[in-house]
């Protein structure tokens, strides 16, 4: 009986041991990396994989583009869906250090590695890889 619950328990420790190791070594290959800066002024829809597009009016990264259109809808700013485009001219801001932060965090736990992995993979139809833009492409 201590034979066979050896023969169980041993293998399930160790995977639990390596699953374990490989999110904390995923932690600590990102926690000094970041996607976004304090100090940076950032355009309106800039993008962040996992996060989403910047609202340079609003300081926040919103899951939509500015000023996205869905005909059942309408148009997406600011974070609210409304019946007309936002037509005022945006200029790049810089995001509060509290925007920073959730950015940040977002962007760590959306796993960059497995993001650039399916984007590299997307298939452009000859117009190149969806995150790897080359020179002419």
């Amino acid at each position: 009986m201590e034979g066979v619950l050896f023969m169980f328990v041993l293998p399930v420790t160790i995977l639990i041991g390596m699953f374990l190791f490989s999110e904390y070594s995923k932690y600590r290959r990102f926690a000094g990396k970041t996607a976004v800066k304090e100090g940076v002024e950032y355009r309106n829809n800039h993008h962040i994989l996992g996060v989403g597009y910047y609202h340079a009016p609003a300081h926040r990264w919103h899951l939509h583009p500015w000023n996205e259109y869905r005909e059942d809808r309408g148009y997406y700013w600011a974070g609210e869906w409304h019946a007309e485009p936002d037509q005022r001219p945006t200029t790049p801001t810089m995001p509060s250090a509290a925007e920073i932060e959730r950015v940040n965090v977002e962007w760590r736990r959306a796993d960059p590695d497995k993001m650039q992995l399916f984007w590299g993979r997307v298939d452009r139809f000859g117009f190149g890889g969806a995150t790897d833009r080359q020179e002419g492409s």
